[in-house]
C-alpha cells in the first residue's frame, strides 16, 4: 500500500511539476503538441517493445479488444441519444465525448508505474479495440453528422485508424509475439533505454496541456457529459469485477481503464467539427484530474 502511494505521488507531482512550468513560462500549453509527438511516437513506442518482448499473447487476451471496443460504441450510441434534439453539432459532440480513454499517453504509463510489464500488454489489447471504436467509428460517426462530404467508408475508416503511430505499433509486437519472435539483444537496450522515460515525459505533457478553466455558462454542458461518464464508469466496473471471468490482476486492470481520462484527440476532433473547443479541453482536464486520484484509489481498492 505505501508503495502505490508513493509511486501515485511521485506521477502526481510530475503532473504538477508541468503545470507549474508552464505557469513560470518555461513552456507554453502550444508546446503540448510537441510533447505529445516524442512521446506517442518515440517514448511509447519503445516502452511497448520492451514489455511485449517477452510477454505471451494468448487467445484469451483477444477478448480485452472486444471489450475495448464494445465499451465505446455502446457510450457512443448513449451520447448521441442523448442529444438526438440538439442538432448534427449537438450529436456529434455527444458521440466524440462518450467513452473514448487516453490509453498510450496517460494510461499506459500510469498503470505501468503501479503493475509492471503484463499490465501494459493487457491495457494495449484493450486499447486496440479502444482505437478502432474511437478514432475510427466515433470520428467517423461524428464528423459526417457535421460535414455531409465526410461520409465514412472502409478506406477512411482503416486510414484514420492506421494513421496512429500506437495502434501500428500494437498490430506489430502482437503479430510478433504470435509467432513467437523477439526481438534482438542490441535493440531492447534501446527500447528499454528510451522506454524508461516515457513515465515521466508522458505525465510532464499532461501536466503541460492540463486547463480547468471555464465560462460558468458552460458548466452544465461539461458536468452532464462528466456524470454520465462516471456513471457509466461505476455500473461497467461492477459488471467487470463481478461478472466477467478473467483473472484477478486483468480485472484490475480493466476496472482501472474505465476510469482513464477522454483521450486527448478529441479535443483536435471537436476543433476540426466546429463544435465547442473550450468544454471539450476543459472535460478531458478534468477527467485526468478525476483519474489521477481514481486510477491508484481502484488499484489500493482491488489489489
Amino acid at each position: 500500500m505505501v508503495e502505490i502511494l508513493v509511486k501515485a505521488s511521485s506521477l502526481v507531482l510530475i503532473v504538477a511539476l508541468g503545470y507549474g512550468i508552464k505557469r513560470l513560462g518555461w513552456v507554453k500549453a502550444s508546446d503540448f503538441g510537441i510533447f505529445s509527438k516524442i512521446v506517442l511516437r518515440v517514448t511509447l513506442p519503445c516502452a511497448l517493445a520492451t514489455s511485449f518482448n517477452d510477454y505471451d499473447i494468448v487467445p484469451a487476451l483477444f477478448f480485452l479488444v472486444v471489450i475495448g471496443f464494445v465499451v465505446n460504441i455502446g457510450q457512443q450510441v448513449v451520447g448521441y441519444w442523448l442529444n438526438r434534439r440538439n442538432g448534427p453539432a449537438g450529436k456529434a459532440f455527444g458521440v466524440f465525448h462518450s467513452g473514448t480513454y487516453n490509453i498510450g499517453a496517460f494510461s499506459m504509463p500510469y498503470i505501468s508505474g503501479f503493475m509492471g510489464a503484463p499490465a501494459m500488454v493487457h491495457t494495449a489489447m484493450f486499447d486496440v479495440g479502444n482505437s478502432l471504436a474511437s478514432a475510427g467509428v466515433g470520428y467517423g460517426w461524428g464528423m459526417s453528422m457535421v460535414d455531409r462530404t465526410k461520409k465514412t467508408s472502409v478506406v477512411s475508416f482503416l486510414r484514420i485508424v492506421f494513421s496512429s503511430p500506437i495502434f501500428v505499433t500494437y498490430l506489430f509486437l502482437v503479430a510478433l509475439r504470435l509467432a513467437r519472435l523477439t526481438l534482438p539483444g542490441p535493440v531492447l537496450v534501446f527500447t528499454s533505454t528510451v522506454g524508461a522515460a516515457n513515465p515521466f515525459l508522458a505525465m510532464l505533457m499532461i501536466g503541460i496541456g492540463l486547463e480547468v478553466r471555464l465560462r460558468r455558462s458552460k458548466l452544465r454542458r461539461a458536468a452532464k457529459y462528466l456524470a454520465m461518464r462516471y456513471t457509466f464508469g461505476i455500473v461497467l466496473a461492477l459488471g467487470v469485477w463481478f461478472a466477467l471471468p478473467m483473472a484477478h490482476d486483468i480485472k484490475i486492470v480493466l476496472v482501472m481503464l474505465l476510469f482513464a481520462p477522454v483521450a486527448s484527440m478529441v479535443v483536435g476532433f471537436s476543433e476540426e467539427a466546429s463544435l465547442d473547443v473550450e468544454t471539450s479541453a476543459f472535460i478531458t482536464s478534468v477527467s485526468i484530474l478525476v483519474a489521477i486520484v481514481a486510477m491508484p484509489t481502484i488499484l489500493l481498492t482491488l489489489g
